[in-house]
């Protein structure tokens, strides 16, 4: 077994004890030895189990009273095993205990109360009856990460009613579901709180209360909104309040104002940032390119082939809805892009965002509503058009790259009256940028000769076929390396390369 976090005692102990009797409710948990259900050896486990990083050791399913069904659902989502910020808080959401949870964006924020919550409500045997309140709620602050927590639940439970509630979309439909009965409420603050006032919903029955990127509530000016929906379900007081969950990046006043009104006062606080210098994730390289206004554009396009490809996926942040489109149209980026901001319908952004996940598009540009919480897997790199006006916007755009142990790359365009920006951010956010010169002629050229190489490996024979004899004439009319050059330079597109001041990134040449 890994290494026990937050007071827990090796099996065998009282704790432990007292954990496994109090699980027989019909629900099935693993406890059995990591390995053994595959009926190898004892020396074939221990050969297996060394080959474990400790992270992998330490988050083995069998460490937690998780059930077979749940597993095997999170075994369908690609997890194989806990990540540091669900294996630290766990046991004390499972217990029951009120915790705030400080956390990089992109280390698992959402399964880390997802998973004990739900093995604690399918675990209660009392029916499940129409019309039931749901026993959690999950507050988020926008409507994308809303709708990525609400299904991530419904991925790991075929028994609990996952509901999302967010505005933009029918009342109807919602008050369907508040009659036919909800186990997970997840919602933003500002449709909750129609419900509550309209008298359609109640939450005289929650147990559980999740709270996620707080930071960003108080941002965007939920604070009043969350309140006003917390008193509704809790007492002064009182010991039978719900479970309070806070989980954010960073923990402003407001986090602890909250704390001291609606959690226990013997609450846990799980942090994974702690006084490290570095605030931003550790797993992405973050660098910073000096460019005019007048040429960022072109140079956006330039930096996206360099460092992300025609394979990779990229974000790109823009300040404004109007800078978003533009760049989204723009030549420069040869690859499929499409634009995100809160002027786009609903529906449509649900559909943007969906397509970009499945790679439908390589490119996707956005004004901030696309910066928290959205959890799109292997982002290769992040791109901001200029520096941030806070060390919290940089920390959480640049987390949207290097998640799940994944590596990425995050760069940061400014101009020279910015640099003291900068300066600002890395000294809060405990950084280095690298500071590099705009990509040059040769640089775009070996990625877009990979790039091509690449597509090369997808052509298939039969389409070869048809190609060998116009193969053969060229070869004898130009040599093998010159013909093959030539078809990989119009494949990448690069048969018109503009090379740029390193100083100024103005265009000095053509070729």
């Amino acid at each position: 077994m890994g290494e026990k976090v937050n007071g827990d005692t090796e099996d065998g102990s009282p704790a432990r004890r007292k954990r496994s009797s109090s699980l027989n409710n019909g629900t099935t948990h693993t406890k059995t030895q990591h390995h053994s259900s595959e009926g190898s050896s004892g020396e074939g486990d221990s050969e297996q189990e060394q080959e474990l990083t400790t992270e992998q050791k330490d988050g083995a399913f069998s460490n937690f009273y998780i059930s077979k069904e749940t597993i095997e659902l999170l075994r369908a989502r690609g997890v194989s095993y806990l990540f540091p910020v669900q294996v630290k808080t766990f046991y004390p959401i499972y217990d029951g205990k009120d915790v705030i949870a400080q956390a990089w964006t992109g280390t698992g924020k959402t399964f880390s109360f997802a998973i004990p919550l739900i093995e604690k409500l399918q675990g209660d045997t009392q029916e499940r009856r129409r019309g039931r309140s749901p026993k959690v709620l999950v507050l988020t602050p926008t409507r994308e990460l809303a709708n990525q927590v609400a299904n991530d639940f419904k991925d790991i439970t075929r028994k609990l009613t996952v509901a999302c509630f967010y505005g933009g979309t029918s009342y109807n439909g919602q008050i369907d579901l508040i009659r036919s009965g909800i186990d997970i409420l997840v919602g933003t603050p500002g449709r909750i709180k129609d419900h509550l006032q309209n008298g359609k919903l109640e939450l005289c029955k929650l147990k559980h209360v999740v709270l996620d990127e707080v930071d960003q509530m108080l941002d965007m000016g939920f604070a009043e909104q969350v309140e006003d929906i917390l008193r509704v379900a809790y007492k002064k007081d009182s010991e039978d309040n719900p479970q309070t969950l806070l989980f954010s990046a960073t923990c402003p006043n407001w986090v602890y104002d909250v704390a001291k009104k609606y959690m226990k006062s013997r609450y846990e606080q799980i942090d994974l940032i702690g006084k490290r210098t570095q605030k931003a994730a550790t797993t992405v390289e973050h660098l910073a390119i000096e460019c005019h206004w007048t040429q960022k554009e072109a140079v956006i396009g330039d930096v996206i082939q360099v460092y992300s490809g025609s394979h990779g996926r990229t974000i790109v942040f823009c300040e404004t809805k109007k800078e978003a489109n533009e760049l989204a149209l723009n030549a420069s980026i040869k690859q499929d892009c499409q634009s995100l901001h809160g002027d786009i319908p609903q529906k449509q952004r649900e559909i943007t965002l969906k397509g970009f996940r499945n790679g439908a598009f390589k490119v996707l540009v956005a004004t901030n509503v696309a910066a928290r919480g959205l959890d799109i897997p292997e982002v290769d790199l992040v791109v901001q058009g200029s520096p941030p006006k806070d060390v919290e916007s940089y920390i959480h755009r640049s987390g949207r790259t290097g998640r799940a142990g994944r590596t990425g790359i995050c760069i940061c365009f400014y101009q020279p009256k910015e640099e003291y920006q900068l300066r600002y951010v890395e000294q809060k956010a405990g950084i280095t940028f690298k500071r590099v010169g705009v990509p040059t002629a040769t640089d775009i050229i070996k990625a877009s000769s990979k790039d091509a190489i690449r597509c090369l490996d997808s052509v298939p024979q039969t389409a070869i076929d048809y190609f060998k004899e116009s193969a053969r004439w060229l070869i004898e009319e130009k040599g093998a390396v010159e013909a093959l050059a030539a078809a990989l330079a119009h494949i990448s597109g690069a048969t018109s390369i503009e090379q740029r001041s390193l100083l100024n990134s103005d265009v000095i040449s053509v070729f």
